[in-house]
């Protein structure tokens, strides 16, 4: 058989982040090389799981390295450096390689990286040279021309929330195989100055639904292999942010691809008001929570979006809450001085402290509660949901305290909403509850999206603002696309590097 190589680089950088990418950060995620990578995935429903699940009975995987952090600013060029260079060790270990499938994020920065991915492709190619790379990118992906034309196919996820994460590393790896048995591929790339928020990148709503129709339409072409839309990442004050269009055509159909490009472009352009949002301040929010007759009410921290890098310890919708003393609301939140103290006095002690708001000055002020410890835990689940399904996360040492009828959850590690277990690991039915605050945008729904009676999605304060303008940048998102040149078929010769 043929051996296929796998590895990933995945990080959603919000530039605007005072919450860097440590080396720790990768750490707890995910910093795993050789046959730690096959044993961390095999069986679960992420991109790598869906690699391993396509390549079965087709080639021999051969995992190489895979790093992951949860959402946060850049890393230190240090850290970055590191992960490219474990990356190429792995690969120079591994002898000759038919094949390469990537797992990267598409809107990575790091220090002394503007372009991770494209920096990623740059070293795979130093070592592997002309071997065919099929690469998955996220949905809110930045790729650059430059990243795109270093691959022979590059494919992102058609959900928001994803959910789809399995199923486009499974067909990512059976792209690579229809190259392996001589389909010559290239890919195209368009891109527009477009920064959205991602109220408005939900796949299941106009506008986003309405193209992704569009683009499973064009998939059927002559020509045409693959086509992806992403919205992109507008949290990052990098030139390649904004709209992306990705189509993989056949080398040959240019023509073909370009139509489509053009085509999709302009249906995006037709519709750029529809990623216009405006939404209501946490006083006016809370209000209707309390009103609202259906419960339970998730409202959304749509600034302090865990999932986009924000700092997780926003204060504005907590500080509402107790001041309107809403009865059997839920809000977790990241403190990891407050979790390490509470743990300390332990279940049943009276506790009085100051709680969020201590990464930057961007999420609202410290608030004081009193209330007395509930529960102490380590913070380990394992999800069953949607995102990932089958991974094990951690909250590091997380508290539940109880403030009159308000559970807070007060984690150690900045953990995003994506999972139901972050409450009922604890020992919280989220559908017993009378308001759910979910520190993110759309992601979250992949938790609670079902139980969800009311949606109220917050315009509150942090790095991650429903319009994303309201950001002071340095560069300005650019309209670009690939020529023959960014695109051009690379040799299959038989003495290509191995």
């Amino acid at each position: 058989m043929t051996r296929v190589g796998i590895a990933g680089l995945w990080h959603e950088t919000n530039t605007y982040s005072a919450r860097l990418a440590t080396r720790r950060s990768f750490e707890e995620f995910e910093l795993l090389s050789g046959e730690a990578v096959r044993t961390r995935h095999a069986g679960t429903r992420t991109v790598m799981g869906g690699f391993i699940d396509g390549c079965a009975g087709r080639q021999d995987v051969v995992p190489l390295f895979s790093a992951g952090a949860w959402p946060a600013g850049p890393a230190p060029r240090e850290i970055a450096d590191e992960l490219l260079g474990r990356l190429r060790d792995q690969l120079a270990a591994a002898g000759q390689l038919d094949g390469l499938l990537l797992n990267l994020h598409g809107a990575m920065v790091g220090g002394g990286h503007p372009d991770m991915e494209r920096d990623v492709v740059h070293e795979v190619r130093s070592v592997v040279g002309d071997t065919p790379v099929v690469a998955v990118l996220d949905l809110h992906g930045n790729p650059s021309l430059e990243f795109v034309a270093g691959c022979d196919a590059v494919i992102a996820y058609d959900t928001y929330p994803h959910v789809d994460m399995w199923e486009r590393g499974r067909e990512a790896a059976r792209l690579l195989a229809t190259v392996l048995a001589g389909r010559r591929l290239r890919s195209h790339v368009a891109k527009l100055p477009l920064l959205t928020s991602p109220l408005a990148q939900g796949s299941e709503q106009p506008p986003m639904r309405d193209l992704l129709g569009l683009a499973a339409a064009a998939r059927g072409r002559p020509g045409i292999a693959r086509v992806s839309l992403l919205p992109g990442f507008a949290y990052s004050d990098v030139q390649r942010a904004g709209f992306s269009v990705l189509v993989v055509a056949d080398d040959g159909a240019d023509n073909e691809a370009h139509v489509v490009l053009d085509e999709l472009t302009a249906a995006v352009e037709a519709r750029a008001e529809g990623f216009a949002v405006s939404r209501p301040s946490p006083a006016e929010a809370v209000r209707r929570a309390a009103a609202a007759p259906a419960r339970p009410v998730v409202l959304a921290d749509v600034a302090d979006n865990i999932g986009g890098g924000s700092a997780g310890d926003g204060t504005a919708l907590l500080a509402e809450l107790l001041a309107q003393q809403v009865d059997g609301a839920v809000m977790a939140i990241a403190d990891p001085q407050v979790a390490r103290m509470a743990a300390r006095l332990g279940a049943g002690a009276s506790i009085g402290v100051e709680v969020g708001g201590k990464t930057d000055d961007l999420h609202g002020e410290p608030v004081p509660i009193s209330g007395v410890v509930e529960r102490v835990s380590d913070g380990r689940y394992r999800t069953s949901g949607t995102w990932m399904t089958g991974r094990e996360f951690s909250m590091g040492t997380t508290v539940v305290i109880r403030c009159h009828e308000l559970r807070l959850v007060v984690m150690e590690r900045v953990t995003p909403p994506f999972h139901r277990e972050q409450l009922t690991s604890l020992g919280i039915d989220p559908a017993a509850c009378s308001v759910i605050v979910a520190k993110g945008a759309i992601a979250w729904r992949s938790a609670f999206g079902d139980i969800a009676r009311v949606v109220i999605e917050v315009d509150t304060p942090g790095v991650c603002p429903i319009d994303p303008r309201a950001l002071p940048r340095t560069t300005a998102p650019v309209r670009a696309r690939s020529t023959p040149s960014h695109s051009r078929p690379r040799s299959r010769s038989a003495d290509r590097p191995r």
